[in-house]
């Protein structure tokens, strides 16, 4: 049936088209179905994480780390163990969200600025009337944070509501000297140690190798000689960039978009130099009170307007500001958003020498004055036509990126055989990868052959689907984020096989001497072990210097092996422990004490041991903490649904 719908495909759409609109009519279309959605990475209690949110996390984040240490590797930050951390901090961050809120617990706007107040570079920032300078302030953010100051506030807004989340569980924490003493110390302890290495590279020689033997490994491992699932494939890959570079914009465009977009360039926003009178009044007062203030404040207004040069000595012994009076009312430079907005809008409106009305705000009644007007520092279109063009045509191809992304939808699937269409329609070559398996990652191949577009976890899926490895028709037009669309359809399969012993006789062999090397390296250790335990004095020759090791300072060795030296009871050294490491022969260790910290004054062991109950409280809190967390993962029902690398 499906063969015969695509042979009459003309055919079958004027009979269903008819249809499909009587449909839309009756029932409607679905708003989702006009947007683009992104894949759905993450989930916490029925809220979806998408590909999208993750990138743009994600971008910040690395922006963020390149601002406070320029000299960070960029392979670093878009590592995919990195990009991974910063998926698992985001559906952290969720997590606590959604407990704030089930807990109802709230941070107050005076919660807010107590805590704010309380920051001393925010405290420098305020005049010595104790006005907070907002443009410091807003400068300040973004140097230090990279945000505005709304962003900045809720993010100490979280901040505060996390901390009444897992507080309550960290502070519950409770330690003791000797539960400090009994974990910490096994950290801390040191011992000092002598190695003898029984390597496989040093028996090698001895293997005696037989074609019975290459045969018989061959066939109890022919797991190792799988070579898996791959597909050659053609693909064509739609870009944000590759969109952008396409796009022409003429001076004549950029000069209209700077016209109409000035403001959005100013590099120091309209600052005026403001002077006020205010009467004062108190929410307490009577109607009449109020009423007082406010004709008093009308009786100094007609003052001004008859001479305004006496503002400055009116404004000394008549205005209710102490912090400007003194100053005859000077308030200094001001831009807009630094009052409250009855003031700041009659401030703005005011032309240079003219007297206000009186204005009233909460504070009481106040007649203003502009001394001094700066205008904004918008720069000249020369200056900056280099960015307005990278603005235009990012915007430009922000627009043509989602039309072709769905034009790329439609001819992909329409023409479900070929991507010549799209390609042609689009102007995309048409780019082929081999050798792609199943389980390819950007850590299984570091080497480049595969380009990261096809690595990303949806695409596999989409390529090992029985519709791309048995139709051999177009993948769907997939969104893998950064605003990359990649098309994919298979051009070679190969089922998983077991290469022949031939093509692998080399290999077969090298495996088969190492593995037989590291059997008589660990039966050679095995075999000193014994020797050096009944007679300690004949290993000194073949042992090396003695080195000093601790949980926290290994000296290279692996975590397995400094755990089996310090769980030897100080009664029994010295002694000899042997150590089998698979693949790499034997390790015999001889360990020969305790090594004492050196003696201190009374005071510094007290210090000693407020520190390792320090330390140990922090880790204990942590602890805490997690199982806490993980618990608010299950009853959240949180899902990651991209692999962890």
């Amino acid at each position: 049936m499906f063969e015969f719908i695509r042979k009459h495909l003309k055919l079958v759409m004027i009979i269903f088209f008819p249809l499909v609109i009587l449909a839309f009519v009756f029932v409607g279309v679905d708003a989702s179905m006009l947007t683009q959605r992104s894949p759905v990475v993450a989930r916490v209690a029925g809220t979806d994480i998408t590909q999208n949110q993750w990138d743009q996390v994600h971008r910040q984040m690395a922006d963020q780390a390149r601002r406070n240490n320029p000299e960070v590797s960029a392979q670093l930050l878009d590592s995919p163990e990195q990009k991974y951390a910063v998926l698992e901090r985001i559906v952290r961050d969720e997590v606590y969200r959604v407990a704030m809120q089930d807990k109802h617990y709230l941070v107050s706007d005076a919660e807010l600025a107590r805590t704010l107040q309380s920051d001393p570079d925010i405290a420098a920032l305020r005049s010595a009337d104790g006005r907070l300078d907002v443009n410091a302030y807003r400068e300040w953010v973004a140097s230090r944070y990279g945000m505005t100051p709304e962003s900045f506030e809720q993010g100490m807004r979280y901040q505060l509501g996390l901390q009444q989340v897992i507080g309550t569980v960290q502070d519950a924490s409770i330690t003791t000297p000797r539960q400090a003493v009994a974990t910490i110390d096994a950290a801390y302890q040191r011992r000092e140690v002598q190695l003898a290495q029984f390597l496989p590279a040093h028996y090698t020689d001895r293997v005696a190798v037989t074609e019975a033997q290459l045969q018989a490994f061959y066939q109890q491992n022919t797991a190792r000689f799988q070579r898996p699932e791959e597909v050659d494939v053609q693909y064509v890959l739609l870009t944000l960039d590759s969109v952008a570079a396409s796009v022409d914009v003429s001076e004549a465009e950029l000069r209209q978009y700077y016209e109409s977009n000035r403001q959005s360039y100013t590099r120091r926003p309209e600052q005026r130099r403001v002077r006020h009178i205010l009467v004062s009044t108190t929410t307490d007062m009577s109607t009449d009170e109020r009423d007082a203030a406010r004709q008093k404040a009308l009786g100094l207004r007609e003052q001004l307007v008859q001479n305004p040069g006496q503002f400055a000595e009116i404004a000394k012994t008549q205005s209710q500001d102490t912090g400007s009076s003194a100053a005859g009312g000077d308030l200094g430079l001001m831009a807009r958003g630094a009052m409250v907005p009855a003031f700041d809008d009659a401030l703005f409106r005011l032309e240079k020498d003219a007297i206000s009305e009186v204005v009233a705000t909460e504070y009481g009644f106040h007649i203003i004055q502009v001394t001094d007007i700066q205008a904004a520092d918008i720069p000249a279109f020369e200056e900056i036509s280099e960015q307005i063009g990278k603005d235009v045509r990012n915007s430009q191809a922000r627009n043509q990126f989602i039309e072709a992304a769905e034009q790329l939808r439609n001819l992909a699937h329409e023409q479900p055989d070929s991507l010549e269409p799209a390609a042609t329609a689009l102007n995309l070559p048409i780019q082929t990868a081999q050798g792609i398996t199943r389980n390819a990652s950007a850590d299984t191949e570091p080497s480049g052959n595969i380009p990261a577009a096809l690595l990303n976890p949806l695409v596999l899926e989409e390529l090992f689907s029985s519709k791309l490895l048995e139709d051999q028709y177009n993948s769907e037009a997939i969104d893998i984020g950064n605003n990359q669309i990649v098309a994919a359809r298979i051009v070679q399969h190969r089922p998983a096989r077991v290469l022949p012993l031939e093509e692998v006789q080399a290999q077969n062999q090298e495996l088969f001497v190492t593995q037989e090397a590291a059997r008589l390296a660990r039966e050679a250790g095995a075999q000193a072990l014994q020797a050096w335990q009944n007679a300690p004095e004949t290993a000194a020759e073949q042992l090396q210097n003695p080195v000093v090791v601790s949980r926290l300072d290994s000296q290279g060795l692996d975590t397995q092996t400094i755990a089996r030296i310090m769980q030897i009871p100080q009664d029994r050294l010295p002694a000899f422990e042997g150590i089998e490491q698979g693949s790499q022969g034997y390790l015999l260790v001889k360990t020969n004490r305790v090594v004492q910290e050196a003696e201190t004054g009374a005071e510094a062991q007290a210090w000693m041991q407020q520190l390792r109950q320090a330390d140990y409280a922090q880790a204990l809190a942590l602890a805490e903490t997690e199982a806490y967390y993980e618990t608010l993962k299950q009853a959240y029902k949180v899902q990651i649904r991209v692999p962890q690398p």
